[in-house]
């Protein structure tokens, strides 16, 4: 199968923001609403229009023998707006039953997300490798350009990258089973919860993120959608399901607003 490079590549699915609609708002051309970091400013935007860079999932190089992002995500974006949209209709009181789901969609998102790319960018930097010129018949005796260690190109670590991505998405669950989880519903699209260019959020008192998701008093956020946001913790939680008060629901998006570096999208123009 030929897959079209130079595109918009969605880091965001669209399917997934089409959660964080108001539903008054279903029918506008552009029914986000967009909050730009930088310059301080809301706008109306379309899920097309957020949440994407061009050619993110491009290979380096055309024989790269890697799968096609296309073909990573497929399942789990095509699965959830109708999973989403069988929770949004009963309320949420069978979430448990797609638990496991779930979290294999919060660890997609996280895994093909501008944070988990910078990580592994740097860590590609990072590595020394020797250039191998030439290989003896008989496989035993290696030449190479040089023998002072030099950083890969640019077309090693962005392929690296794409191919730590795959691996973290085909381990499922993975480290998120160690956690505990609830769903925290809120009451209003009027008080909702919001993302940013980053919904997978960590907070805690580690500076790191490694640090955080090993810290016993850190709270891990994904919204579902506007409506919904589910909480993992090390701890255990009195009720797995529940209404967020109004008091930690603005404590919510006051976290998403400072870890915010690009955006913050809503389905309701807020005053941060």
């Amino acid at each position: 199968m030929r897959f079209e490079k130079n595109r918009r590549d969605h880091y965001l699915p669209r399917g997934y923001l089409r959660g964080f609609i108001d539903p008054s708002r279903k029918n506008h051309q552009r029914p986000l609403w967009h909050y730009d970091i930088p310059n301080g400013v809301w706008s109306e935007r379309s899920p097309r229009e957020v949440g994407f860079r061009i050619g993110f999932y491009d290979f380096a190089t055309a024989e790269s023998g890697l799968e096609h992002a296309d073909t990573t995500f497929g399942e789990l974006e095509r699965t959830f707006p109708a999973l989403r949209q069988e929770l949004i209709s009963n309320n949420f009181r069978n979430w448990k039953d797609h638990r496991d789901f779930l979290l294999r969609y919060i660890q997609m998102i996280r895994a093909r997300g501008l944070l988990f790319f910078d990580q592994k960018h740097a860590e590609g930097r990072a590595l020394q490798t020797w250039v191998i010129e030439e290989i003896s018949p008989d496989r035993r005796i290696i030449k190479v350009r040089s023998i002072v260690p030099e950083p890969p190109s640019e077309a090693f670590i962005r392929n690296r990258a794409l191919a730590e991505m795959r691996a973290e998405i085909k381990k499922g669950a993975a480290g998120l089973n160690d956690f505990n989880w609830a769903l925290r519903l809120c009451e209003s699209v009027a008080d909702p919860f919001i993302i940013s260019e980053i919904p997978f959020m960590a907070f805690g008192p580690s500076a790191t993120s490694e640090e955080a998701m090993r810290h016993p008093e850190t709270l891990l956020f994904f919204p579902l959608c506007w409506q919904a946001c589910i909480i993992g913790s090390r701890q255990f939680f009195d009720d797995e399901t529940g209404v967020l008060g109004q008091e930690d629901m603005q404590r919510a998006r006051k976290m998403y607003r400072e870890k915010a570096s690009l955006f913050v999208l809503s389905p309701t123009k807020l005053d941060f």
